[in-house]
């Protein structure tokens, strides 16, 4: 589904209001300010416990090296090298570190978030969470691991067969430029994908740019079914309905996430600003879906089916 400019500009004004509304409901505050303290003290802890134990002995071997290459005039570039490498992994890996715990937490702990998602519900419109809190929540365990091994069998296939096709001579270049087209059209449309894959061909410095956008179009995609998953659960959504459900709303669903996708990945503020997305996706939820009735034993509640209550006839 090409993206529409009306449905995500009406998607990220959805986001703006939920995050004033969410902005003054105390609890959400509260959570935010709990984030925020947490995420910088375990930072704080991670860097001094990686720079003695790590960086510090790093330093010290860095330091003898070039000290003996000097002493025994031997070519001490690639030992350099490999220590600066380690030095970035480590880094690296400690800018990742709160986004690896929130979603560590997000997958072991959904009730902490369900409660915050709830809560905010329960302020914007107290019956749609009188009816949603009725059914039963329903986790689909199997059926969730199935679907994720498929999806990253998928990619790695994908993965695999362009890094094979792109060595054969004469057209392997081509591989990465015509699959990024196809994939890419499903946002943007053919017109615009190509474009923007001619223009990293013409001009190669604008690769990295396309390949940003290209990744941050996808992870948005996972970010908005993690702040879903009350969502989901409560109505026994499969992964497949998931999936139907997001595509039914996808424009304004990646307008609502742009206004907090770039505020999460930021390693020392993320998980307070995602605890705000998780609350505000609850009147993305009450503005964007029909309410389902109260549960009853043997009832079922199609999502994929839903119309958009801006779609529906007043009633």
């Amino acid at each position: 589904m090409v993206l529409n400019v009306k449905e995500l500009s009406h998607g990220f004004s959805l986001a703006v209001e939920a995050t004033q509304f969410a902005a003054r409901h105390k609890r959400v505050q509260t959570k935010f300010v709990e984030a925020l303290k947490i995420t910088c003290i375990g930072m704080a802890v991670a860097y001094a416990l990686i720079y003695g134990l790590v960086f510090f002995p790093l330093f010290l071997v860095q330091t003898g090296n070039t000290v003996f290459s000097t002493l025994l005039q031997y070519d001490s570039t690639q030992s350099a090298l490999a220590l600066l490498s380690t030095r970035d992994a480590v880094d690296h890996f400690l800018t990742m570190l709160p986004l690896l715990g929130l979603d560590i937490i997000t997958h072991a702990r959904p009730a902490v978030f369900g409660r915050i998602f709830f809560g905010m519900l329960d302020e914007v419109d107290p019956k749609y969470a009188e009816a949603l809190r009725s059914w039963p929540m329903r986790k689909f365990r199997w059926a969730k691991l199935k679907f994720a091994a498929q999806r990253l069998g998928k990619r790695y296939a994908m993965t695999l067969g362009a890094s094979l096709l792109s060595r054969v001579p004469y057209i392997g270049w081509m591989v990465v430029p015509v699959g990024t087209v196809s994939v890419m059209a499903k946002f943007v449309g053919y017109p615009a994908s190509g474009a923007v894959v001619a223009l990293s061909v013409v001009a190669p410095g604008s690769k990295r740019t396309m390949f940003f956008i290209f990744k941050s179009l996808l992870a948005m995609g996972d970010f908005s079914r993690d702040l879903l998953k009350p969502y989901f659960s409560h109505l026994g959504a499969k992964p497949k309905q998931q999936v139907a459900f997001y595509r039914a709303n996808e424009s304004t669903m990646i307008g609502f996430i742009l206004a907090f996708y770039f505020f999460v990945q930021l390693s020392w503020v993320g998980p307070a600003f995602f605890i705000l997305a998780q609350a505000a996706i609850a009147l993305f939820i009450s503005r964007q879906t029909l309410r389902p009735p109260m549960y009853t034993p043997g009832a079922t509640w199609q999502i994929a089916e839903e119309k958009r209550k801006s779609d529906s006839p007043s009633t």
